[in-house]
C-alpha cells in the first residue's frame, strides 16, 4: 500500500512538472528568487549582420515590487563589446540574459541621457505567462489593457529600451505624418535601408536573433526591430516590454538584419532591416513583452495605389498592411500620401479625380465604390486623398459592426488645369409654373480664368405640389448643400413607465448600412445641385364633430396602459412613415459637370394653381361636347327609343282598364 502511494505521488509530481513549467522542456530557467546581487552572467544579441554575440553582465540589484508582481533586475553590461557599441542600444530589447547558463529574463528598460551600460531585465517568469493558455483565455480583447499594465508604469521613472520603428519608402511629410499618428505608442521612427530579400536560413530561430515585427510590407516597409528572447516549439517571446501594448494583436513576424549600431548621447540604436520571408505572427502584446507563433500567419489587407497625370500612369504602389482597425487607418493614409508625393514630386495647385474600391466582409455585396473630383490652389496631392481617408475612417470606426477588409484599390488622376468654377447666376426660363411642369433653369458657371459657361438643367415638379411661393436652391457640390432652416417640430411628450424611468431615442443613423448609404449618396464636388422647397400647408385644425376629443382620448389611453402603448407604437410608425415619405418626395436633382463647383444661389418662384374660370370653362366645354354626342346618335337607336315609349303607354292604358 505504501509503495502504491509513492508511485501515485511520483506520477502527480511528474504531471505538475510537465504542465506547470513547460519552459523547462525548451530551456533551463533560473527563478527570480535565486537571482542575487553580485552574480555574473552573459547576454545574447546581434550587433551586426545576423551573427549572435555574447556580452558580459553583472547583477547589481533586485528591484522588488511584490505587491504587483512586477519585479525587475538591475544589471550592468561589461566587456569590450559594450565599450565599442556604447552600452544598451535600442533594438536590444528582448536580449536574453543568462546566469550559469540559465535564463533569468530579457533586457526591457533603461535610462535615456545616462550611462547606457545599466539596464533593467524583465524576469522570464513574467514573460512565460504570455504563452500560458489559461491566462490568455482570461485576458481582455484587442485594444484593452490588462490590469497589470495599468497598475505598473515603469516609464514614469525610466524608459523602456525602445524598439525602433524602421521605415523605408517614406520621406518628407509622409514620414512626419507617421510620427505624429504614432505619438501615443512612443515609438522612435527611424529611416532604414528597406526590406532584405535574401533570408536563406531554413533553421529555426534562436534566442538572441534579431527579429522584426512588420506592420507594412511591400514598396513601403514599416517594422519594429528587437531581439528574440525565448522559443519553445512554435511559441516565441521577445522584447521584454510592450510594443503597442494592445493585448491580443495580429502582427507579422520575420527575421531582421542589423546594419550597424549607431552611437547617440540619448541612446544608441540598432539600424536594421526586416527580411521579406515571414516566420509567423505576433499574437500578444502586453506589459511583459510580446508573444507569437511560428508558421502561423495573420490576415493582411493588400493596398494598391495608382497615380496618373493627365491619364498617363506615372506611379504604382503595392503594399500589405496588418489587419488592425486601430492602426490600419494611420498606416494606409501615410502610405497613400507617400505614393502621391513621390509620383507628383511637387506640392502645389491642380485638379484630381479619384476612384476608390474597398472590398471587405460585412460591406454590402462585399464591396463599396466611390469616386470624386478635387481642386486645390495649394496642395492638390493631400486634397485628393479626402474621400479615401473619410470612407476608410467611416468603415473602420463605425459603432455598429466589424468590417474585415479584404482589398483596397485607389486610382488618382491629376492635372495642372484649374478645373473649378463658381455658380454665378441662375434664372428660370418658364413663363409660368404649374404642378406637374418641368422647371427649366439656366445656370451660369464662371470658370476660373476661362470665361462663362451656360448650363440648362431641368427639374420635374410633382403633380401634387402645394401651390404658392417656393424657393429653389442651386448649390455647387464642393460648397456643400446649404443648411436649410427647418420648421420647428413639436417635441414629443416624455414617456415614463411605472418606475418613473424616462425613455428617449436619438435621431440619426441606426445601422452601418444607413451611415454608408448616406455617405455614398452625398453630392460629389463636381455636382450641380437643384433642390426645390415648396410652400408648407398649415396642419389640419381640430374638428368639433369628432366623436372623441383629444383630452378624452388622452384620458382613456392613460387609464388603459395597453392602449397607450399601442397608440405610442402607432404614432412612432406614422412618424417614421412620414419621414420616409418626405425623403421619397424630396424635389432634388444632381447634375455632373467637368468642374469642382463652389458657391450657392437661391431664388423664389410661384407655383400657380390653374384658374377656376379656366377649370369651369373646360368643364362646360366637356359637357357641351357630351350633349352634342348624344344628339348625334344613329337613327335606328332613336326609333328604338320611340317604340319603347309607345309600348310603355299601351301597357299603362291596359292597367287602367283592368
Amino acid at each position: 500500500m505504501k509503495k502504491k502511494r509513492i508511485k501515485i505521488l511520483i506520477a502527480i509530481s511528474f504531471f505538475l512538472l510537465c504542465f506547470s513549467l513547460p519552459a523547462l522542456a525548451a530551456e533551463d530557467i533560473m527563478p527570480l528568487a535565486d537571482v542575487k546581487a553580485g552574480m555574473t552572467g552573459y547576454g545574447k544579441t546581434v550587433f551586426k549582420g545576423t551573427k549572435i554575440e555574447k556580452f558580459p553582465i553583472e547583477v547589481i540589484s533586485i528591484m522588488n515590487d511584490r505587491s504587483l508582481d512586477q519585479d525587475l533586475i538591475l544589471i550592468k553590461l561589461t566587456g569590450k563589446e559594450v565599450e565599442e557599441y556604447g552600452g544598451i542600444a535600442a533594438g536590444m530589447s528582448g536580449s536574453p540574459i543568462y546566469i550559469n547558463d540559465r535564463l533569468i529574463g530579457a533586457i526591457g528598460y533603461g535610462w535615456s541621457n545616462s550611462d547606457h551600460r545599466y539596464g533593467l531585465v524583465t524576469p522570464i517568469e513574467r514573460m512565460l505567462k504570455l504563452i500560458d493558455s489559461d491566462r490568455l483565455n482570461s485576458q481582455t480583447n484587442v485594444g484593452q489593457r490588462p490590469a497589470e499594465v495599468n497598475d505598473f508604469a515603469p516609464e514614469e521613472n525610466f524608459i523602456k529600451t525602445t524598439t525602433p520603428l524602421m521605415v523605408s519608402g517614406l520621406s518628407g511629410r509622409a514620414l512626419k505624418q507617421l510620427k505624429s499618428r504614432l505619438t501615443n505608442y512612443k515609438l522612435d521612427v527611424i529611416p532604414s535601408p528597406g526590406i532584405e530579400e535574401s533570408d536563406k536560413s531554413n533553421a529555426r530561430p534562436r534566442p538572441g536573433e534579431a527579429i522584426a515585427v512588420q506592420l507594412v510590407r511591400g514598396d513601403i516597409s514599416i517594422a519594429s526591430i528587437g531581439t528574440l528572447t525565448y522559443i519553445d516549439k512554435d511559441n516565441i517571446l521577445a522584447f521584454g516590454h510592450p510594443f503597442t501594448n494592445r493585448g491580443k494583436v495580429s502582427y507579422l513576424l520575420s527575421r531582421a538584419k542589423i546594419n550597424a549600431v549607431i552611437p547617440s548621447t540619448e541612446q544608441p540604436f540598432k539600424l536594421g532591416s526586416p527580411y521579406n520571408r515571414l516566420l509567423g505572427s505576433i499574437t500578444e502584446d502586453r506589459g511583459a513583452g510580446i508573444a507569437g507563433k511560428i508558421d502561423t500567419y495573420p490576415r493582411i489587407t493588400p493596398l494598391y495605389v495608382a497615380v496618373y497625370e493627365d491619364g498617363k500612369l506615372i506611379k504604382e504602389v503595392s503594399l500589405q498592411i496588418i489587419n488592425d482597425e486601430h492602426l490600419f487607418d494611420s498606416l494606409a493614409n501615410t502610405a497613400a500620401l507617400q505614393a502621391v508625393d513621390s509620383a507628383l514630386d511637387r506640392i502645389g495647385p491642380g485638379s484630381a479625380h479619384s476612384k476608390l474600391k474597398i472590398m471587405g466582409r460585412g460591406l454590402p455585396e462585399l464591396q463599396v465604390e466611390s469616386d470624386n473630383m478635387y481642386y486645390s490652389q495649394n496642395d492638390i496631392g493631400s486634397m485628393a486623398l479626402t474621400d479615401f481617408s473619410q470612407l476608410l475612417n467611416l468603415i473602420l470606426t463605425n459603432p455598429y459592426k466589424e468590417i474585415n477588409l479584404i482589398d483596397i484599390r485607389l486610382e488618382l488622376d491629376f492635372s495642372k488645369k484649374d478645373s473649378v468654377a463658381l455658380v454665378q447666376e441662375a434664372k428660370v426660363l418658364n413663363d409660368q409654373i404649374h404642378p406637374g411642369d418641368e422647371l427649366e433653369v439656366e445656370v451660369k458657371l464662371h470658370k476660373y480664368r476661362d470665361g462663362i459657361e451656360k448650363k440648362i438643367v431641368k427639374l420635374k415638379i410633382p403633380e401634387d405640389i402645394e401651390p404658392g411661393m417656393a424657393t429653389l436652391f442651386i448649390d455647387g457640390g464642393y460648397t456643400g448643400e446649404t443648411n436649410r432652416s427647418q420648421l420647428p417640430e413639436e417635441l414629443p411628450e416624455n414617456n415614463s413607465n411605472g418606475d418613473g424611468l424616462k425613455e428617449a431615442k436619438i435621431a440619426g443613423h441606426k445601422t452601418f448600412e444607413s451611415m454608408l448609404e448616406a455617405y455614398l449618396d452625398s453630392a460629389d464636388n463636381n455636382d450641380l445641385i437643384l433642390q426645390l422647397y415648396p410652400a408648407y400647408s398649415a396642419p389640419p385644425a381640430y374638428e368639433e364633430s369628432s366623436a372623441e376629443s383629444p383630452t378624452e382620448r388622452f384620458k382613456n389611453q392613460k387609464e388603459d396602459p395597453k392602449s397607450k402603448d399601442e397608440q405610442q407604437a402607432k404614432n412612432e410608425l406614422e412618424q417614421e412613415t412620414a419621414a420616409d415619405n418626405a425623403a421619397e418626395q424630396e424635389i432634388k436633382e444632381r447634375f455632373t459637370t467637368d468642374y469642382v463647383l463652389e458657391g450657392n444661389l437661391n431664388l423664389n418662384l410661384e407655383i400657380i394653381q390653374p384658374d377656376a374660370d379656366t377649370v369651369n370653362s373646360t368643364a362646360t366645354e366637356a359637357e357641351t361636347a357630351q350633349s352634342s354626342d348624344n344628339l348625334k346618335q344613329p337613327e335606328d337607336k332613336k326609333e328604338t327609343a320611340l317604340e319603347r315609349d309607345s309600348n310603355q303607354d299601351t301597357e299603362k292604358e291596359n292597367n287602367e282598364s283592368k
